[in-house]
């Protein structure tokens, strides 16, 4: 493929995704001309003799050659090679911005066309002359035009031959190549029948009939559509580009990839299309191992086409040997979607996920699931085993249980890492798609564990007693931290009491539990809370909080009546 071929279709391809194809007009004017309103100019009409009327407009519309002030284009005017440069840089969209100096003597990085002769000389396009100069205010002759068309526009070069019918071009010449390369693409006719008078000067007319006939001779093609029809149906589109239709086309191939690189199918249009259709611009291709391709007739088909694509290519030839490629890839499908996640009975909790966009457990490589407490800690991980996908292949969900005494391995569907001890507060799901698509959701539910106040009021002498009751099924055998505050009736904190381990110890089961309020009382031998504070006064106001072991907390104030 040419280096306009590659740059044309990158920007077309550009303007396919964003729905315009926007010319941007050079930000250098140049010193002889000046932007024209409209690419109409005086001494430019659409008659006969102005055999360059098309390609002066078309250029002129994109923003690649400037008329002058008083309206005139001035198509006779010899041109000079700088602005030979410019005009054959923006026409083929070079980068003049990220340029490599060509170290041209009479070429600085001041002159106003330096950016476009260097692009040149970095794709290839012009070398210069032996004494390191460029000479850019010198004119520019047909047969160095004729080099700079073949090599910017990527035209295969064509060794001088017999049917070349220029007297004036013999194989002593370094340009004969090009002039016949010129010739054998239909580009030039000659200046006359007979000659092509390689050392005239070119003016800017030919110039702009030279590149815009050029542009019209490579063929390009744009990628289109590529998406599913149905579950297991895909197809893909492309559209030829400058002026080319299927009458054009001498063959035209298409490979489908799934998402590692392989090849997944292969197709080959069949001159059926070109005879039905000969002006048609556009094809598509359908990927399906249901198909008939056969019956249909417009493709030769190779491979199973079975699996997802998520890569195409098409390749066309056109019947002046120009070979140019496009590629469309799309997002594989697939996802995942959280479902109910929550406990069941005894230690026992469970949680579920949806396979989403048509994925069912056939269509699944991997899928693992992530159990974390509260504080973010993982109790537990399940790597889904195939025996699922084998039972229930067009399932599309999922549950896994969560659970210390729970036989996975007799079970099967999961191989099990971890514990599994606990309450877990949230499940992470990640799957993984034989297309190579990745997905991942995160169910998240509140843990449990409550307090409730119960019992407070004065005992005897100079004791008081208040006491709390765990909630949401919890235990003393799933605390991790309780305290009881007491204050006065102006709020000041008369004592505070952390329980020990020694009550959970001797009764793990107890929902219950009570603390005394007493100077006199024996905290350390009783051994059931650690106290702070004198424990002295009338205490109006205890506060419980627990913090359990799956990391919520909970508290309850109760007030003396």
């Amino acid at each position: 493929m040419s280096k306009y071929q590659k740059l044309l279709n990158v920007a077309l391809a550009t303007a396919l995704a964003t729905g315009a194809l926007v010319s941007a007009a050079p930000s250098l004017t140049q010193a002889e001309e000046v932007q024209a309103l409209t690419p109409i100019f005086s001494d430019v009409k659409n008659i006969p003799s102005h055999h360059f009327y098309e390609a002066v407009t078309s250029l002129a519309s994109r923003g690649i050659i400037k008329g002058y002030e008083d309206g005139t284009f001035k198509p006779n005017q010899v041109i000079s090679r700088e602005h030979a440069a410019k005009i054959m840089a923006l026409a083929l969209d070079l980068d003049v911005k990220n340029v490599t100096d060509p170290e041209f003597k009479d070429v600085n990085k001041e002159n106003p066309y330096y950016i476009y002769i260097a692009a040149l000389v970095k794709e290839g396009v012009i070398k210069g002359f032996e004494d390191k100069t460029f000479k850019p205010k010198e004119t520019l002759t047909r047969a160095q035009m004729s080099q700079m068309i073949v090599l910017g526009f990527g035209f295969d070069e064509v060794k001088l031959a017999a049917d070349l019918p220029f007297t004036d071009v013999n194989a002593k010449q370094w340009s004969a190549n090009y002039i016949q390369t010129l010739y054998s693409n239909e580009i030039t006719t000659g200046a006359t029948a007979t000659t092509f008078e390689p050392k005239k000067l070119v003016t800017r007319g030919q110039m702009a009939s030279f590149i815009f006939r050029s542009e019209n001779k490579i063929g390009g093609i744009v990628a289109e559509d590529f998406g599913n029809l149905t579950e297991t149906s895909y197809t893909a589109g492309a559209a030829l580009t400058e002026g080319k239709t299927l009458n054009d086309v001498q063959s035209l191939s298409v490979e489908w990839y799934d998402h590692a690189g392989k090849v997944v199918g292969k197709g080959k249009l069949t001159d059926k299309l070109a005879k039905e259709y000969p002006t048609a611009t556009q094809l598509s291709m359908p990927f399906d191992e249901n198909f008939n391709y056969i019956t249909d007739g417009y493709w030769t088909a190779e491979g199973n086409f079975t699996g997802e694509p998520t890569k195409v290519k098409f390749t066309v030839t056109y019947k002046t040997g120009e070979t140019t490629s496009v590629e469309n890839t799309r997002i594989a499908t697939g996802d995942i979607v959280a479902q109910e996640f929550g406990f069941v009975s005894g230690s026992m909790y469970s949680a579920g996920a949806g396979l989403t966009e048509n994925k069912t457990l056939g269509d699944v490589e991997s899928l693992t699931a992530e159990w974390y407490d509260l504080a973010g800690n993982v109790l537990g991980k399940g790597t889904l085993t195939d025996k699922l996908a084998k039972e229930f292949p067009t399932a599309t969900q999922l549950s896994m249980p969560f659970d210390p005494a729970f036989d996975y391995a007799t079970d099967g569907y999961w191989t099990a890492e971890g514990k599994f001890t606990g309450e877990p507060a949230k499940v992470k799901f990640t799957v993984k798609y034989k297309n190579g698509k990745e997905a991942s959701i995160e169910n998240t539910r509140t843990v449990s564990g409550g307090i409730v106040a119960q019992d407070f009021g004065f005992v005897s002498g100079t004791m008081y007693s208040a006491g709390a009751g765990l909630t949401e099924n919890k235990t003393l055998s799933d605390v991790a931290t309780l305290t009881a505050e007491w204050f006065d009736e102006a709020g000041t904190v008369l004592g505070k009491g952390t329980l020990t381990d020694k009550l959970a110890k001797e009764f793990p089961t107890a929902t219950q539990l009570s603390m005394p309020f007493d100077p006199a009382f024996d905290y350390v031998a009783d051994g059931i809370w650690a106290v702070e504070g004198k424990f002295t006064g009338v205490p109006t106001k205890v506060k419980f909080t627990v913090t359990y072991k799956n990391g919520k907390q909970a508290s309850v104030e109760n007030a003396k009546k």
